[in-house]
């Protein structure tokens, strides 16, 4: 599939507000920070409220992410409906989130069902748990840290989309 064959969508600025439906952005502005440590730093606490269900534990880990290329064509979407997942770029890097409100039907396009943001690179951004979202979209490669729920059962579930042919504008 070509660029040129691609639905574009385009991306909006990641705000709190916006992205209230799907989770949580995960950033110090617009936040009351404290100081610790002394007065040598300060603390933003409880950016993001994550989940894991009984059976589960929280845990965090790495991402090492290569950059994805223009058109930024869009494959699937999926869901962790046993917990949170939460993606902190841990070197200023930018990257897009594509969300959806609502579980996709792969023979049906439903581009008005998804928003697109594109984080400045402080920001990071929490799933809730169960919020439809397209894998990790890095536009420069870098490391994300990244806190998801591990232990048993089925923590995602994955739909194809690519026969939508969208893809994001540059």
């Amino acid at each position: 599939m070509s660029g040129d064959q691609l639905h574009r969508l385009s991306a909006e600025p990641l705000t709190a507000e916006a992205f209230a439906p799907y989770g949580q952005v995960i950033e110090c502005a617009g936040h009351a920070g404290y100081a610790i440590n002394e007065g040598s730093s300060q603390r933003f606490t409880d950016l993001a409220q994550l989940e894991a269900d009984a059976d589960g534990r929280l845990a965090l880990s790495i991402f090492c992410a290569e950059a994805r290329q223009a058109p930024y064509a869009l494959h699937c979407l999926e869901r962790h409906p046993l917990g949170s997942q939460a993606f902190v770029p841990l070197n200023g890097q930018a990257f897009l989130v594509v969300v959806s409100t609502r579980r996709p039907d792969p023979d049906v396009p439903a581009p008005d069902a998804l928003r697109v943001f594109i984080s400045d690179g402080r920001q990071g951004i929490n799933f809730r748990r169960g919020t439809w979202h397209h894998p990790l979209l890095a536009l420069t490669p870098g490391d994300f840290l990244v806190a998801d729920r591990l232990g048993p059962g089925d923590n995602c579930e994955a739909i194809d989309i690519s026969g939508w042919q969208l893809g994001i504008a540059d």
